[in-house]
């Protein structure tokens, strides 16, 4: 394993992310990983491999950089692609070239759960002191964001769970799971309980089409349809609670009646949109915000967004994106048993379904998905030598 001082930034990076007010420091600790990648890369054979969906990459990096000859602002889609694009590219990059090995993708998925611990237990205790109710000011970030960071994490934290040649850590991710559905219960956030039944869901019959499940067909479909009605009971719960005293309906919520409108204005011209950037809808299409709802000034859905941004093209390269690795963790060899695929498809599907009823696929939720995509598609793109330093070479 890499010396502890090199791996120092990587997992400073993972802990910071979810702080809300961190940005210069995350940008400095990216900085930093990003030249120890690079160093490793021309340095060592052994941190280097192909990197994975070039062709899906690629695709997406061109309708975003396209939109700079349209944008109705370019100062703006610059920026977001540096933010969007460059960053999270330098992110992916880093943590792909430091996993080459088990030992160290296994100290960085341990980073992940030792941040998911500090900070859940912080938003968990301030809570309690807030009188059992959601401090959206707190240190640790606003509900909505916070429940895509569970969804985020939930994986590598099942990963853990599942793979983890420490007991001890085993047990510790077990009891980072609970949290994490504690956490889902009292942020509040209806889009996490579709969304962490999608990847229990997605985890189980992937485990049990690779057979790394001993049960039957029949018991399988029992255990997929008790994630449902958990996942509908949780979501049924926070609207209950959302709605006392009013009796609304989950479909009386706003963005109801807003999206229509959304769809209409990308029908309008479905070949390009107003330029990339989550700010763009505000800028180009001030008219769609209804005056009663200002928080409706993006289209609260990723794939949404896309279309009101870049088009049609822009809808169709995102979702070849995430298909391409999810094809990637779909095919990959069997690494860590196979839960390595399992947690890489949960991941996709998870960010994907939870930001369908919102975008927080920007920042820092987006540096951490491509950050973590990064380590598992490393290991998702070799195979285990059998050797003492348990050391991975491409396949």
């Amino acid at each position: 394993m890499k010396r502890i001082p090199t791996l120092l930034p990587f997992a400073l990076f993972i802990v910071v992310l979810p702080f809300p007010n961190t940005v210069a420091l995350r940008l400095l600790l990216l900085a930093i990983c990003f030249g120890v990648a690079l160093w490793h890369w021309w340095r060592v054979p052994g941190a280097r491999a192909a990197i994975p969906c070039k062709a899906a990459l690629l695709a997406w990096w061109g309708v975003c950089i396209a939109s700079l000859t349209y944008s109705g602002d370019v100062a703006y889609t610059a920026s977001e692609l540096k933010n969007e694009l460059g960053y999270t590219m330098m992110a992916f990059f880093s943590f792909f070239v430091l996993a080459a090995d088990r030992a160290t993708a296994l100290w960085l998925l341990r980073a992940v759960g030792a941040g998911f611990a500090l900070i859940g237990l912080w938003a968990a205790l301030a809570w309690a002191a807030n009188g059992f109710v959601w401090d959206v000011a707190g240190r640790y970030g606003g509900f909505g964001v916070f429940s895509a960071y569970i969804v985020t994490v939930v994986p590598v934290l099942a990963l853990l769970s599942l793979t983890d040649p420490q007991a001890r850590v085993r047990r510790f991710a077990v009891g980072l799971l609970v949290l994490a559905v504690f956490l889902a219960v009292i942020a509040m956030q209806r889009a996490a309980w579709p969304a962490l039944a999608v990847q229990a869901a997605v985890g189980l019959v992937y485990a049990f089409r690779r057979r790394l499940l001993a049960i039957g067909w029949r018991r399988m479909a029992l255990v997929v349809v008790a994630i449902a009605v958990v996942g509908g009971a949780g979501l049924q719960y926070i609207q209950y609670v959302r709605s006392a005293g009013t009796e609304s309906r989950l479909s009386d919520d706003v963005r109801v009646p807003f999206w229509p409108g959304v769809v209409a204005k990308i029908a309008e011209h479905p070949l390009v949109g107003a330029g990339f950037g989550q700010q763009m809808m505000h800028k180009a299409y001030p008219e769609l915000t209804p005056k009663e709802v200002p928080d409706l000034w993006h289209a609260h859905n990723v794939l949404l967004n896309y279309g009101l941004q870049l088009g049609v093209p822009g809808i169709i390269a995102f979702v070849a994106l995430l298909a391409a690795f999810a094809n990637l963790f779909r095919r990959s060899p069997v690494v860590w048993g196979g839960w390595v695929s399992a947690a890489g498809l949960m991941l996709i599907s998870g960010v994907l379904v939870r930001n369908q009823f919102n975008d927080f696929f920007i920042r820092d939720m987006s540096l951490l998905f491509w950050a973590l995509t990064g380590i598992l598609a490393r290991l998702a793109v070799a195979a285990p030598q059998g050797n003492s330093n348990d050391r991975q070479t491409p396949d």
